[in-house]
């Protein structure tokens, strides 16, 4: 048996029957094109939330998050948000929403495991509710599709929990594959599939930069919201316009009605929008050094127009643009916290992390370097007992 199969037993004193693992994704490009219905591009982290389920007789859902040593207990007849509840709230979210749609999950024995449980972060609560989603419609022969469990795990985040989700990601953990990047069009809700094509000299490195987590996702949150409202006010000005197609010098024309700052707001994300498209045709053409300055464009404008940075995300994108044959780097979505990427030939790469005592010595802890090549893949399995 595997690890979490043991675990499973240990806890519940009974085999799993259903065993689903959901990959976790780094939002690579794009990640605020909700706003504009724009361009998005998606990558396998390489970890993953593994679940194990078995049946009960009663109408309790009892769930081990093995990680953690924490155990929640939900009655499938009693279903109400609670503060305190936390993490059991997603999967409270979840059977809310199959309740909603005229389906009832009976009750069963639920583990949880995997690298992603690591991380406080939204691909963590995402594929929380995904996992769990997909669980539910496999033990109880709903035979809704793989996307309408993803709609299910977006409505429990966004409105059972209140929390800012993006479907794409549901949508994009359902899609990923081993040596793929996943191009979403947002407008359409349609994806390509994107082959691996770098080779050789230059790779991609992820760093997570170690910050507060909580910190982070608060000024995320917040700049969240301020878009929201800022594209609220902008949209009646452009009622028969593909928003995505707008340009800034369009927005800048506007002259009452939205404030300077919706204008910034607005003109980042439209522009974000643009380079991710311009980026994606470069990544097909394995135009890779090209592509690292389409990371670095969108960097400067995050830090310069879009104002979300901090000096830790900041003090090692200046130090990529120092490294000689390193080609670009940028903030991206989906990691621990204050993720970035960089883009760099491999000889280079000793030069840039014989910087990383520096780093260690002006912020107080190490960063954490790996090597990004896009992998992970949904995995549903039944186990005959």
């Amino acid at each position: 048996m595997s690890q979490i199969d043991l675990l499973h037993v240990k806890e519940f004193d009974e085999k799993p029957t259903l065993i689903i693992s959901v990959p976790g994704v780094y939002t690579l490009l794009g990640e605020f094109a909700d706003f504009c219905s724009g361009y998005t591009l998606y990558g396998g982290s390489g970890k993953s939330l593994d679940g194990t389920y078995s049946l009960r007789k009663d109408q309790t859902v009892r769930i081990f998050l093995a990680t953690h040593g924490e155990r929640k207990r939900i009655n499938l007849l009693n279903i109400k948000y609670r503060k305190e509840d936390r993490w059991a709230n997603y999967i409270k979210g979840v059977v809310a929403a199959f309740n909603t749609r005229g389906y009832h999950p009976t009750g069963c024995n639920i583990t949880l495991n995997g690298e992603l449980l690591s991380e406080e972060t939204e691909t963590l609560r995402a594929a929380i509710a995904l996992n769990v989603a997909l669980g539910f419609n496999e033990f109880n022969n709903f035979n809704l599709t793989k996307e309408e469990c993803a709609n299910i795990a977006y409505t429990a985040l966004s409105q059972f929990v209140s929390e800012p989700s993006r479907l794409t990601r549901f949508l994009a953990m359902l899609f990923v594959k081993n040596d793929y990047y996943l191009y979403f069009d947002v407008l359409h809700m349609s994806y390509t599939s994107i082959p691996v094509e770098q080779k050789g000299k230059i790779v991609f490195l992820t760093i997570e930069s170690n910050i507060s987590p909580l910190a982070f996702k608060e000024e995320i949150t917040l700049r969240r919201e301020e878009c929201k409202e800022a594209f609220d006010r902008f949209l009646p000005f452009m009622p028969t316009r593909i928003i995505r197609d707008i340009t800034e010098d369009e927005v800048k024309e506007i002259k009452s009605g939205l404030s300077e700052d919706d204008k910034r707001l607005i003109s980042y994300v439209l522009s974000e929008s643009r380079i991710t498209k311009e980026a994606v045709n470069l990544l097909e053409q394995n135009e890779m050094v090209l592509y690292g300055r389409a990371l670095t464009r969108i960097q400067v404008g995050l830090r310069d127009v879009f104002e979300i940075s901090c000096p830790e995300i900041d003090w090692l994108t200046k130090r990529s643009g120092e490294t000689l044959k390193s080609y670009g780097s940028a903030m991206i979505g989906g990691g621990s916290s204050g993720t970035i990427i960089i883009l760099i030939d491999r000889e280079a790469i000793s030069t840039y992390t014989s910087r990383m005592e520096e780093y260690e010595h002006i912020f107080g802890f190490k960063p954490v370097i790996k090597e990004f090549h896009p992998s992970g893949e949904l995995k549903i399995d039944t186990i005959h007992v």
